[in-house]
């Protein structure tokens, strides 16, 4: 049992976004089995859990309780959701990643997260519907559509089909959604579009106009981590110490890539690999 829980922990910090985006929606389903187990036994009254975190088709609750526009994005009610949801992320995932970066991936996530979210509370309060929504679909159709519209003619190989292209593979993914809206879960179909845009909208100003919408996530995140940092003082300051150039710092990411592969790359340098390709 030590060897699985030690092998766990190691492949967390080794790990990337995907990884720990992964293994939170995992850690929350058991947490929310749990409780409901509790609550069917019947010794409390768990239907707070539904309160405060699942995101509901109320304005005004969603006003009050602004957290769930994001933590609905990792909690599943049921098994057949869950276990869907996070293999589609983990292939998802690995696809996105193939073009973007890990940062890319995690803000991306959360983006769609929000305006599917909001789709659904604005459909939701139009039509005079009522109901909550829980799981990462939103956020999933968002790493789908991203790399579609990035790289439409890229092919990709899928089991008893063969090699197909991403434009096709999204088309028909957002399809099967479009169908689903005349379904019973209607409403829920409006936080895919949500992310349907999400991700749409994020591969084509990167592509066309090399703006990342992402970006001011990353620069809050930076700026609250300079601001930490600089409570301490530097103790030591190497005097020798010189800013590499371009030629250097692309020598030794390649020399990084031959020996321990592309997936080592940290974000920065994969984000600096693509600049220096379109250059």
């Amino acid at each position: 049992m030590a060897g699985v829980t030690d092998d766990i922990k190691m492949m967390l910090r080794r790990g990337d976004s995907l990884t720990w985006l992964i293994a939170i929606n995992c850690v929350v389903f058991v947490g929310v089995c749990a409780v409901s187990a509790i609550g069917n036994s019947g010794a409390s009254d768990v239907s707070w859990i539904y309160n405060w975190f699942f995101l509901s088709s109320s304005a005004w609750q969603v006003a009050t309780h602004p957290w769930q526009i994001l933590t609905y994005a990792f909690i599943h009610g049921d098994f057949i959701h869950f276990i869907i949801n996070v293999m589609m992320l983990a292939m998802a995932g690995r696809l996105f990643k193939e073009f973007f970066t890990s940062r890319d991936l995690t803000a991306i996530y959360i983006m769609a997260a929000v305006i599917g979210g909001l789709c659904f509370v604005i459909a939701c309060t139009a039509s005079g519907n009522n109901g909550i929504l829980s799981g990462c679909s939103a956020s999933i159709m968002a790493l789908i559509v991203a790399p579609a519209v990035y790289r439409p003619d890229y092919e990709i190989y899928l089991t008893l089909i063969g090699r197909v292209k991403l434009k096709w593979v999204a088309i028909v993914y957002v399809a099967i959604s479009l169908l689903n809206v005349f379904g019973g879960n209607w409403a829920g179909q409006f936080a895919h579009f949500g992310g349907v845009a999400t991700g749409a909208a994020f591969a084509w100003l990167l592509q066309k106009k090399n703006i990342n919408i992402t970006s001011w996530i990353w620069k809050c995140v930076d700026a609250a981590s300079r601001k930490k940092k600089s409570t301490f003082k530097v103790a030591y300051q190497n005097p020798n110490f010189r800013i590499k150039t371009e030629k250097e710092l692309l020598d030794d990411i390649l020399d990084k890539i031959k020996i321990s592969g592309y997936d080592s790359l940290s974000a920065a340098e994969r984000e600096f690999l693509r600049k220096m390709a379109k250059d």
